[in-house]
């Protein structure tokens, strides 16, 4: 992607770009206006109360733009003559208190005419009219009248008459309130908003342009870039500047955290973007970018960075469940929230125990206060849910017509398997059970809702007991033979039509239910079903096609019933493409088609850029063994299992050093555990084994050994694919070596399979898109463990048959040179070769090597 601006210069030391777009960009920072939305203005000054009431947030996009356009409709119905404009733009500059405000925003209709000026505030919500406050919500009439002072701003008219308009999801009629304003009031009011918004925010307000100036300024953190930074940096930075969206595959060891963040920090100085949002799956990488984000810090950067964390990890009254009615964090929120976020305006960084402790200094829910600190801070790391799950996605940012937003996607490997999951719905008898039992003798009539809802889950567990299809038992337009069966699962293409107007019937009644039983024994238990309900809903409503099966799976007396996503490309493309520019960049993307089409879709028009980096790594470093004669599927693996102990002995024991032998599943760890307890020799090494479901503590643990090394050998056992395979650093002689037992192939299901037939029939490649490339993944996840840096030597002992066919050679990295051996006495003899060469160094201790 060519790179509009000069990152680098000649020598390859990192620079800013080029002297004049840089004086061009300060200029700019010194003389432009601070942008402020309409919206965010209101919210900032006017709202008030707690975290309850009416759900104004509550309905789904689809629903949201349906009933705007119906209450356009009905409006423009009920105007005799003069023509209704929906979606007017206004804006309006103002100098104050020594700041220059740009105020914009889109008033949702407006009439226009001689006759008539009236300007409509349309809010849709869920629930009936009696939830509404009486005359309307005061932050509505807020956003009101300050879209009135935009619009009278360049005009002489003296008056305007506002209409605040509210459209439940749930009934037909307009709710309407009228006021006529007058300019001088209008006038009054926005300036008086302006004055306490900047009496708010003052603070950071004053320190932006130095934040974005530091940007700006700023200097590579490190003396010399490594190899393959220059042309990361420079795809980052075109990308910002198109808004595109680049995929790039670096190894590990090159500085990817600081790769991504650099040219972001310096797009975002340049107004190339809003935010910067760091992306990833996993709480270790977080912490890598929070510092690195430090060391730009030291060197001078002063824009504030935020990590989100979960609202588990935040809640200060998880007994509540969250319930804002009773939440003493949550009643008054609104009316703290300005003290709490000027206390967080002081800080540069914002961790978990910050929030914690300004929520509880200010009695403020912490997890809402992050959120709305986000706001204020430039730079947010978070879960990839916060940007692409519709359940949970940040709309404050990603709302329609935001501005751009530059979004770098680490581990981007981890997104497809979980964007399917983010658009996948389910339900289960066992949460229907507790939501009947906490019902049970209260509501008559939302009891027997619920109850239809049973039988149907009722039947549909009794034909996976047997040999029944099922599905066409309870929905009446499917038939058996369209029905998928295997044991314990059956799936469909159809959608569970019946199964869908029950839950619809059940949404609205538990609704009302809610609304006037705010609080009774068990409530949580009803809301969980409700809102899973409500999801499965919207999954049907909004995103449902020919990429959904429903299926029903059992586990015992379990039954779930999934609207499962095999493939959410085009979805996922559709909250960045064209609005946001996305860097997707994992050590492990390849092959990049495979990873391309599953995360930017399959019906854009322009194919998105992409770099493959080699590993700046002397290849000398690394030893990669490749034993093809044993077989690791599932039926040969008790006779080949004492066979591949001896291999996986014979390699760790030809040092001192810490291993990691990585094994398809907990049951062959099992037995592989089972063996070793009988090794005549097994107190020669310390061994240490992954358990199912390990908490934090555990898992540290677990690492913390890794400290340990040169004096005795550590063989740790872990599962591929599990915690230990990815986003652990375990550098220089902290690893030694990693054995890696079979191919990494998810295991054969019915959901894999359908998976498979999908992509034979949409990409003709079934087999690689639902196994092959998922399973090899986790194999060079596994095996990045070894090489860390420059100075990192170890060894991969690939041990399966299928290793050296053309299917698995083909997605085999450049750097690997495998050696073929065939058993203890190749391993042995291979590595003591390895181990007495001298260790390869990278080039120069001196200059920046040339790129």
């Amino acid at each position: 992607m060519a790179d509009p601006m000069t990152l680098m210069d000649k020598d390859n030391k990192a620079s800013l770009p080029n002297d004049q777009s840089s004086q061009h960009a300060a200029a700019v920072a010194e003389t432009a206006p601070i942008r402020l939305a309409v919206r965010s203005l209101a919210e900032a000054v006017h709202r008030r109360g707690g975290l309850s009431g009416p759900d104004y947030g509550g309905v789904s996009a689809v629903d949201g733009i349906r009933l705007h356009q119906r209450c356009i409709r009905e409006l423009s119905a009920q105007l005799d003559g003069p023509e209704l404009q929906p979606e007017v733009s206004l804006q309006a500059q103002i100098q104050l208190s020594g700041f220059d405000l740009l105020i914009n925003g889109r008033c949702d209709a407006l009439v226009d005419s001689e006759q008539l000026l009236r300007l409509y505030e349309v809010k849709s919500f869920t629930g009936t009219p009696d939830r509404l406050p009486p005359g309307g919500e005061p932050l509505h009439w807020a956003q009101a009248k300050l879209y009135a002072w935009l619009l009278l701003a360049g005009r002489e008219t003296r008056s305007i008459e506002l209409v605040v308009v509210y459209i439940s999801v749930d009934g037909p009629d307009l709710v309407q309130h009228v006021m006529t304003c007058d300019r001088h009031d209008l006038s009054v009011f926005f300036l008086e908003t302006c004055r306490q918004y900047i009496d708010f925010a003052a603070n950071i307000l004053r320190s932006e342009k130095r934040r974005l100036q530091s940007g700006l300024a700023l200097a590579f953190p490190y003396p010399d870039l490594r190899p393959g930074q220059k042309r990361f940096m420079q795809e980052v930075l075109g990308a910002a500047r198109q808004k595109g969206s680049v995929f790039i595959q670096a190894p590990t060891g090159i500085g990817k955290t600081m790769a991504a963040l650099y040219p972001a920090v310096k797009a975002l100085a340049n107004h190339l973007t809003d935010h910067i949002f760091y992306l990833t799956a996993m709480t270790s990488t977080r912490l890598v970018a929070a510092q690195a984000l430090d060391d730009l810090r030291q060197t001078g950067l002063h824009m504030k960075y935020l990590i989100l964390y979960a609202k588990e990890k935040l809640c200060l009254m998880p007994d509540l469940y969250c319930d804002m009615r009773q939440c003493p964090y949550a009643t008054t929120y609104y009316d703290h929230l300005p003290d709490a976020l000027r206390q967080i305006f002081l800080l540069e960084s914002v961790s978990q125990e910050d929030i914690l402790a300004c929520a509880r200094q200010n009695q403020v829910c912490p997890f809402e206060l992050s959120l709305d600190a986000a706001l204020y801070c430039e730079i947010i790391i978070c879960d990839y849910n916060y940007a692409f799950d519709p359940r949970v996605r940040l709309e404050r940012f990603f709302a329609e017509d935001p501005p751009a937003h530059l979004l770098l996607v680490d581990e981007a490997h981890n997104l497809p398997a979980r964007s399917r999951e983010m658009y996948s719905a389910a339900l289960d008898n066992e949460t229907l059970a507790a939501a009947l039992a906490a019902i049970a003798g209260r509501s008559p009539f939302l009891e027997q809702v619920l109850e239809r809802i049973r039988q149907y889950l009722a039947l549909m567990l009794e034909a996976l007991r047997g040999d029944k299809a099922g599905f066409d038992g309870v929905e009446k337009t499917v038939a058996a033979a369209s029905v998928m069966i295997a044991a314990d699962f059956r799936g469909m293409r159809d959608l569970p039509a019946t199964l869908l107007a029950l839950l619809g019937r059940f949404s609205f009644t538990c609704r009302e239910y809610l609304d006037r039983n705010p609080d009774f024994p068990n409530r949580r238990a009803l809301l969980d079903f409700y809102f899973s309900a409500l999801f499965f809903q919207k999954v049907a409503d909004e995103f449902h096609d020919q990429t959904y099966v429903t299926t029903a799976s059992r586990k015992s007396n379990r039954l779930e019933i999934q609207l499962m996503c095999l493939d959410a490309a085009d979805k996922l493309a559709r909250t960045y493409q064209n609005q946001h520019p996305a860097i997707f960049f994992s050590a492990t993307l390849y092959p990049l088609p495979y990873y391309i089409g599953l995360l930017s879709g399959r019906s854009q028009t322009a194919r998105p850029e992409s770099l493959l980096l080699p590993s700046p790594f002397p290849a000398e470093n690394l030893l990669v063994l490749v034993c093809s004669h044993l077989s690791t599927r599932y039926k040969q693996r008790q006779e080949t299992i004492q066979a591949i102990l001896e291999l996986i002995l014979a390699a760790v024991r030809q040092k001192t050093g810490n291993y990691l032998i990585y094994v398809p599943s907990f049951a062959y760890l099992s037995m592989l555990r089972g063996l070793i307890r009988s090794l005549p020799d097994r107190s020669n090494q310390d061994w240490m084994f992954q358990v199912p479901e390990m908490n934090e503590s555990l898992r540290r643990r677990f690492l913390r050994r890794f400290e340990k090394f040169g004096e005795r050998t550590l063989v740790a056992v872990a599962v591929i694919g599990g915690v230990f395979s990815e986003g652990i650093d375990l550098a220089g002689e902290k690893l030694a070596g990693v054995a890696i037992v079979g191919v990494g192939l998810p295991q054969i299901c019915p959901e894999r399979e359908i998976m498979k037939q999908y992509y034979a029939e949409t990409l003709g490649s079934g087999y690689e898109y639902a196994y092959l490339f998922p399973g090899f993944n986790k194999v060079q996840q596994a095996a990045g463990r070894v090489i860390r840096s420059e100075n990192d030597r170890g060894f991969i002992l690939l041990i399966d048959d299928r290793y050296l066919t053309p299917a698995y050679t083909e997605l085999f990295p450049a750097e690997w040179q495998p050696v073929a051996v065939q058993d203890e006495d190749d391993i042995r003899s291979a590595l003591q070769e390895f181990w007495s060469a001298s260790p390869e160094l990278p080039g120069s201790s001196g200059g920046v090597p040339s790129v």
